[in-house]
């Protein structure tokens, strides 16, 4: 899903993936934190967010701030838990798979026990109904292809505007055979059948509650209803919301925190200072700040599995140009941006599918197999550029680069703007900040030149990185085309059989993206550093689908 620049991993210096925790006395709430079990004690957490929720629409979000919060406001047939492994949710065990006219049939068992904040039983016509509205083709939602990346039956089709089975959802190859029982027909086999089973896209919605609030619906945390571990009580925009215990969850006996207050806090000296003063226990780092504080026992780094990068509108009449795009790709030094200005565990990237993410049929890591494809060459750059320019008949170029709102953001993108300039004689770059969700509209619209963007992984496989940029897909928000790029990514999705055919395929389609096209200029997987005080456990962040969720964070009594 889209990671909002970490340049925020999470991202914006911002780490989205690193909401602040806060210490609990200073809850708004004011009670004071510890375990609930105490009697005298309830275990509160104050959250610092780097932006607002864009969106509490499962079947539209597809941002990592929305869906961090999707991971404790609802909830489908599989979660990942405090160990990252999949594990059944809604769904009672795994499904009994049967094989019927040459497609494999799924049947779930639904817990009964499964409720909505509204106390409405969470059924399998949710399921059918969310999914049903995620593929119309009047819905507004990039995850839709997803469907027909899972195999659905006619999904392929009810996605297609030139078949004759176009949008009519009643055909999609799902249904419930009674409340609790949910059944699915795939027309293939698919290795990440689970991870996409527990990512919010296949979150269920109530059809009743959801039609009567009409265009209200998501809008408000009092025209949405929840199934989740928490619920969303209270959400003043742009300035924060409040989570509680979901007092319906089915499993709420296993959920330790109360409460949850998230304030909005766009800067990162602010967090930083209210972590140094005992309001908050976890705060991000990066650049001067990893130096400060990397001593300190509080202080961790990990290797995340997002990547950033440069994305190019192809209708722009420069950037359509295959040189120019090659050009600014290797103009950058990205060792000395994640050295010199992220500081936090990042490393450069010369790829799309990041490092120790997945492996192939042979056991051999994705990227270690396909290598580094687009690096930084200063001088191969110029001569590329020398060879754009010539082909489109100019010597100058002005382009707008479109970044994210905060001090942070704009030295990253400063620092980008200067290499290019200095390595591209006739270059001139005009750095635009916007917030967040008026990043991802002008994304959408295609209303920039390149954007500063990101990725993480929805589910473990390296196709959750690479069927975005196939021709006409709702991610593909930069005009890219290429045949031979669909050609692979279509032979990977529909050969799940042949395993190592499958591999090549995608090995194949990335060297095409950024070798051979240069559509997108990689620059680095993120890295997170960060504080978090002893007394907060088991704040756990995924390596796919949403980070993190607050269904396992505990507080100690301090």
């Amino acid at each position: 899903m889209r990671k909002k620049a970490k340049w925020s991993f999470l991202l914006a210096v911002v780490l989205i993936m690193s909401l602040f925790l806060s210490a609990c006395s200073s809850s708004s709430s004011g009670e004071r934190s510890g375990s609930s079990k105490d009697g005298d004690y309830k275990q509160v957490l104050n959250v610092a967010s780097s932006e607002e929720i864009p969106s509490l629409d499962t079947t539209e979000g597809d941002d990592q701030v929305s869906f961090n919060v999707f991971a404790s406001v609802f909830e489908g047939l599989y979660t990942m838990n405090a160990k990252d492994e999949l594990v059944p949710a809604l769904a009672k065990g795994d499904p009994k798979v049967e094989e019927k006219d040459g497609h494999s049939v799924y049947t779930f068992k639904l817990r009964e026990d499964a409720k909505w904040s509204n106390g409405t039983p969470v059924t399998a016509n949710d399921f059918v109904y969310a999914w049903r509205k995620v593929i119309s083709k009047d819905s507004k939602a990039t995850y839709k292809s997803l469907f027909a990346t899972l195999g659905m039956l006619n999904a392929d089709k009810i996605l297609d505007p030139d078949s004759p089975m176009y949008g009519k959802v009643d055909k999609l190859g799902v249904k419930a055979v009674d409340d609790h029982t949910l059944q699915m027909t795939l027309t293939k086999e698919v290795p990440y059948f689970k991870s996409l089973m527990a990512f919010p896209t296949f979150f269920p919605q109530n059809k009743e509650y959801r039609e009567k609030q009409g265009k209200k619906y998501g809008l408000e945390a009092d025209t949405t209803i929840y199934n989740g571990p928490f619920i969303l009580e209270k959400w003043e925009h742009n300035k924060g919301w409040v989570y509680k215990k979901n007092p319906n969850y089915w499993d709420k006996e296993n959920v330790s925190l109360d409460q949850i207050n998230v304030k909005v806090v766009k800067e990162l000296t602010t967090r930083i200072n209210l972590y140094n003063s005992g309001k908050i226990d976890r705060v991000a780092l990066e650049g001067d700040w990893v130096e400060k504080y990397k001593n300190k026992k509080d202080f961790k780094t990990y290797l995340g599995t997002s990547v950033y990068y440069i994305k190019f509108n192809e209708k722009n009449k420069y950037l359509k140009n295959e040189n120019i795009r090659r050009a600014l790709s290797m103009s950058f030094n990205k060792k000395a941006f994640v050295n010199k200005l992220m500081k936090d565990g990042s490393v450069p990237a010369d790829y799309l599918v990041p490092k120790n993410f997945t492996k192939g049929p042979a056991g051999k890591d994705f990227r270690a197999a396909n290598g580094d494809l687009l690096g930084y060459n200063p001088k191969e750059a110029k001569k590329y550029w020398e060879k754009g320019l010539k082909e489109l008949g100019v010597d100058k170029v002005n382009l707008e680069f479109l970044s994210y709102d905060g001090p942070e953001n704009k030295n990253q993108a400063v620092y980008i703007k200067n290499q290019m300039e200095k390595n591209l004689p006739g270059l001139s770059i005009n750095i635009k900040q916007q917030p967040f969700k008026v990043m991802l509209d002008l994304e959408e619209n295609l209303k920039y030149d390149f954007v500063w963007a990101g990725w993480g992984p929805d589910y473990q496989d390296p196709m959750t990185f690479l069927d975005m940029f196939l021709t006409g897909d709702g991610h593909n928000q930069m005009a890219y085309s290429d045949k031979k790029y669909d050609e692979k990514i279509k032979f990977a999705k529909t050969h799940t059989k042949d395993l190592d055919a499958r591999w090549k395929a995608l090995q194949n389609a990335e060297k095409i993206l950024l070798k051979d096209d240069a559509a997108l200029a990689p620059m680095f997987q993120n890295g997170s550093a960060f504080l978090t005080k002893p007394y907060v456990h088991d704040y756990v962040v995924h390596p796919f689908g949403p980070d993190y969720t607050y269904k396992y964070v505990s507080v100690d009594k301090h």
